[in-house]
């Protein structure tokens, strides 16, 4: 959310969540733009998930 509003993206978090469900790629721009607001963050790479496999607790 900081990251964000550092560059004047004024999204809510109800909006947030929507676009992360909906629009995994247009979030995942947001998330690369808040990223880059901040001049010490690193790329970070995300693994894939395995298909097929579920955690149970």
């Amino acid at each position: 959310m900081h990251g964000l509003l550092k560059e004047n993206i004024q999204l809510n978090r109800k909006v947030l969540s929507e676009l992360s469900m909906h629009e995994p790629y247009s979030f995942k721009s947001l998330v690369d733009a808040s990223r880059q607001s901040f001049p010490g963050n690193k790329k970070v790479v995300i693994l894939p998930r395995k298909e097929g496999l579920s955690m149970l607790v």
